[in-house]
């Protein structure tokens, strides 16, 4: 294979492979700041080295978010978005131009925005909900578990992985828990899965589905927002923080309220599962990794000393580096810049490729070995600069129970099967994969 034989965006290889590893060693290696030119998708420099990427990601001004382009995709399929956004916008009344959350904005509008739930997001905050993160991950353990000695049989994916960050981001947004699984089906649909016509209604083309459950996401949300504006918006829910909080231009409008939970409830539960998804594989496939996770929980255990020597914190940051589960981004260059020897040009698009960062020999010592003991870790899975991620101590504290609570029980399972896998460019998600007792 020569780098340009290189391919690094097919949605199909993604969903039957996973990952496109040796490409991007090979980038890494030979082409690290690489012009991307394939058929039916928009050229860009393809940016693979750690140092590069984290670079990168923080010349916030050099490299925007707001230039038209966030998130490499399909040419048809960003063509299709963009063309959707806008024709709905304008059925409602909203502002077409307006993007569809605040991570398409740049500074200070981005900070702006960003900032108005910041406290609730920090780690103080996810110290305060720990003990019921705790208490899910135990639930959703005992009825993973339960379905196992009933059936023979349950899948890590949407029997255990799905359940807790979708519980933790909708109690915080204040939805109530009749809703969940509701809402787990919506934010589904924003990846674009042939099995997904499940939800399709009789003599209901699959787009024309899709397009459905987007409205009712939108709708059901605008709903929440009129409950807490006639409940007099006092809750310490995200809702009621965002109807309570202004900008510089004055109150969020209906269309930015929309945005902003839209994205909240999204990414707060569709990334982090993806981590514990990938983490338990991964557990499962190291069982030397496990068998040290699992002494090193007993020994906290049987002294009371919680998670006193950081085994899990140490763990969970080795799950993320490995799963990385984000993608990629695609920023847009406002100034002719050179980077290793490359000049790219005001208004060119690079995309940052976060797992090929995270698998980088030149920051992270033999990268392809699973290593909980790994430290200094210090992976770009929460990307860097200033759109670092905002739920950062959300998934951090999740991960933590969820591991802490799973970990011993992965030890009586093993996996069945291989991984069913949505084809993304952004986040790929791992669909389905079936784990039996250990006998």
């Amino acid at each position: 294979m020569q780098v340009d034989d290189v391919v690094i965006h097919d949605t199909e290889r993604y969903a039957a492979e996973g990952y496109p590893w040796a490409e991007w060693d090979m980038l890494r290696d030979e082409a690290p700041i690489y012009w991307y030119v394939r058929d039916n998708i928009v050229p860009f420099w393809a940016i693979t080295r750690y140092s590069d990427v984290k670079w990168v990601s923080g010349q916030n001004r050099t490299f925007i978010n707001g230039g038209g382009r966030l998130r490499l995709a399909d040419a048809d399929r960003d063509l299709r978005f963009w063309t959707r956004y806008r024709q709905r916008a304008i059925e409602i009344g909203w502002d077409p131009d307006e993007p569809p959350d605040f991570i398409f904005k740049d500074r200070p509008d981005h900070w702006d925005l960003r900032r108005l739930v910041v406290p609730d997001f920090t780690p103080k905050a996810m110290r305060a909900r720990s003990e019921s993160l705790e208490r899910h991950a135990q639930r959703f353990a005992d009825q993973f578990m339960g379905r196992i000695a009933a059936e023979g049989t349950a899948d890590l994916v949407e029997d255990l992985a799905v359940k807790l960050p979708l519980a933790a981001i909708c109690e915080m947004v204040g939805v109530s828990a009749d809703d969940w699984e509701q809402v787990h089906a919506w934010t589904a649909v924003l990846f674009d899965d042939p099995d997904l016509d499940r939800f399709c209604e009789p003599g209901e083309a699959h787009d024309d589905m899709r397009a459905r459950m987007i409205r009712e996401f939108d709708t059901w949300i605008g709903g929440l927002i009129r409950q807490r504006r006639s409940d007099g918006a006092d809750g310490r829910d995200l809702v009621s923080i965002l109807l309570r909080s202004e900008i510089d231009s004055g109150p969020l409008t209906p269309q930015q309220l929309v945005g902003y939970l839209r994205l909240m409830i999204a990414a707060g539960n569709e990334t982090t599962r993806n981590a514990a998804s990938g983490g338990m594989i991964a557990l499962l496939e190291h069982r030397d990794q496990l068998d040290l996770l699992n002494k090193r929980i007993d020994d906290d255990r049987r002294t009371d000393a919680g998670d006193a020597g950081g085994a899990v914190e140490t763990a969970v940051e080795e799950i993320l580096r490995w799963t990385s589960p984000v993608i990629q981004f695609a920023r847009t260059c406002t100034v002719d810049t050179e980077l290793g020897g490359q000049k790219i040009k005001a208004g060119e698009h690079v995309g940052v490729w976060y797992p090929s960062a995270n698998r980088d020999d030149r920051q992270f010592p033999d990268p392809y070995r699973f290593d909980l003991q790994r430290t200094p870790n210090d992976h770009l899975a929460f990307g860097h600069g200033a759109h670092f991620c905002l739920g950062v101590h959300l998934a951090r504290w999740e991960l933590r129970a969820f591991f802490r609570v799973v970990a011993p029980l992965l030890d009586g399972l093993k996996l069945e099967g291989g991984q069913s896998r949505i084809g993304h460019l952004h986040v790929g998600p791992i669909k389905h994969q079936m784990v039996v007792p250990r006998r």
